[in-house]
């Protein structure tokens, strides 16, 4: 009489030890991933401003320049790496269109210098420090460390324009249309992208000085990097993601869509420039650490330096 049909193929012992070494690195794949996450949630909470008191005091400016100004906030504001001068309108937490009809033919740096001053005679000193003027921006101090970074504008026509990055001549902006880019990217991502931009940005702030790049920069490069991404959303994946992607994506400029000037990057000159392959390489050395890391130690290592 014929069996049922079916037979028993024993698994080989090899086989077995196989899949019980494949489990096990699953298993440690896994609980490294979830341990990272957890460290660089615990290193961006550290990061966070306080965005209720940021907003309180946004609306205390604007109140005080409501009958000579239209502001406009961001997103983005205030830079994880803080700067001497603003690389970006991501960079400010406000642009401050002013209204005075007597601003026609001036200069960027007289009209900035107009706007520190009334700001100066207008905030009340029992809660800030100081109020600075830089290239293109006023930050205020406030006495609890707060600072808040405003970049003036002028309307010409129905155009919104800023100052150019040399202070010395206006430059026409679409400033809602990069900020929309980064939001729609980031909600893709289940809004995870901000977050691995601002560990990016910590990471790149501790190369030397000549391997720099400006926060509007990295901004841009990790929309481009986004692109297409069908990959884990997770902050630790997205932080792979922009390394990987960002070493090819910085040998050639990026257009810039808030027309605040033609492309992003002119710091780095032309494509495949010196300077453009030294950022390079500092952001592949990044990315082959990212990929060889397995253990928590290494991942710290790299965020903390």
């Amino acid at each position: 009489m014929g069996g049922s049909g079916s037979s028993y193929f024993p698994i080989s012992k090899p086989d077995l030890e196989k899949l019980v070494q494949d489990s096990k690195q699953e298993e440690d794949r896994k609980r490294l991933e979830s341990d990272v996450n957890a460290f660089l949630r615990e290193v961006l909470s550290s990061y966070e401003r306080d965005t209720n008191r940021i907003q309180e005091n946004l609306d205390k400016i604007s109140d005080i320049l409501s009958d000579e100004a239209d502001m406009e906030q961001f997103l983005f504001g205030g830079s994880v790496a803080k700067h001497t001068y603003v690389d970006g309108l991501s960079d400010v937490d406000a642009l401050v269109t002013l209204k005075k009809e007597d601003l026609s033919g001036k200069t960027p740096q007289e009209v900035l210098h107009l706007f520190h001053s009334s700001l100066k005679d207008k905030l009340t000193y029992d809660n800030v420090e100081k109020v600075e003027k830089g290239n293109m921006a006023v930050t205020i101090t406030y006495r609890d460390g707060t600072e808040i970074q405003l970049l003036p504008a002028i309307r010409v026509e129905s155009n919104i324009c800023i100052s150019n990055a040399q202070g010395n001549n206006w430059k026409e902006i679409n400033p809602r249309k990069f900020q929309r880019m980064l939001t729609k990217a980031n909600d893709r991502l289940n809004r995870t992208l901000v977050p691995s931009i601002k560990l990016a940005k910590s990471i790149i702030s501790s190369f030397p000085e000549q391997k720099q790049l400006t926060g509007y920069h990295v901004e841009s490069l990790a929309i481009e990097a986004a692109k297409g991404y069908r990959g884990s959303k997770t902050v630790q994946a997205l932080t792979k993601q922009f390394f990987d992607k960002a070493s090819d994506l910085v040998k050639h400029p990026i257009k810039d869509v808030t027309g605040q000037s033609r492309i992003v990057d002119s710091y780095l000159g032309n494509a495949d420039s010196q300077k453009r392959n030294i950022a390079a390489d500092a952001l592949s050395g990044i990315s082959r650490r990212l990929n060889a890391a397995t253990s928590i130690e290494q991942w710290k290592s790299i965020v903390e330096e």
